[in-house]
């Protein structure tokens, strides 16, 4: 695989500490609405919980990562941002190595439900059109997408606790975009670690290969 370690190693070497910090302010979660109970009010999946609040904003049925505060025992939630596919397909397989296309396809022929097969078949398609697939920690917790452009290096991260960025690297510097401004906050406020001049845009953000569950529609 085309893999250019000074480059990819800088951001693998930020991304791997951020997301090992334990931040003292509210980032973004994962959430489900699952019901619409009535004109304003949800049933929403939080974590293990299942709770009910209020949106004035009509919401969708689906997966999310949104911003969540509690007081008094009342959760307010906003700044909603649907869930990626390859997020919602992260979720429901078990995360083998991709560092080549050997064990990309290992990984296919190994796989033992519908879901792992397609994750992993996405990912090969992926690697066809020359976009890679990193897993950033030891727990495989938070995968990385990236590409090189004629000038810079291109990625999407997707984190438990940092939600979904992108980013691109060129000389010695990095931009990262997220449409948290919390998320922006505390990169900011870590930018001393990485050894990369940092500048953060608030924007919305999606990967570089979209990830489908229909793979007659895909092709190779």
């Amino acid at each position: 695989m085309p893999l250019k370690i000074s480059e990819t190693g800088k951001i693998l070497k930020a991304l791997n500490r951020l997301e090992s910090i334990e931040f003292n302010t509210t980032l973004p979660v994962k959430l489900e609405v699952k019901e619409k109970l009535n004109d304003i009010k949800y049933l929403i999946q939080l974590g293990k919980r299942e709770v009910i609040t209020k949106s004035f904003i009509p919401l969708k049925k689906g997966k999310y990562f949104a911003i969540t505060k509690e007081v008094q025992g009342n959760i307010t939630i906003s700044n909603l941002k649907p869930l990626s596919k390859i997020a919602i397909m992260f979720e429901k397989i078990q995360p083998k190595d991709v560092n080549n296309k050997q064990q990309i396809l290992n990984n296919l022929s190994n796989a033992l439900t519908k879901e792992e097969f397609i994750f992993y078949m996405n990912i090969l398609l992926a690697y066809n059109q020359k976009i890679y697939h990193i897993f950033i920690n030891d727990k495989k917790k938070a995968i990385l997408q990236y590409k090189f452009q004629k000038n810079k290096l291109k990625f999407y991260a997707l984190f438990n606790n940092l939600g979904e960025i992108e980013g691109e690297i060129f000389d010695n510097t990095l931009n990262i975009y997220s449409p948290f401004k919390n998320t922006l906050q505390i990169i900011n406020e870590y930018a001393d670690m990485i050894d990369l001049k940092v500048n953060t845009f608030l924007k919305e953000t999606k990967p570089l290969y979209e990830f489908s569950e229909n793979l007659i529609n895909i092709k190779a």
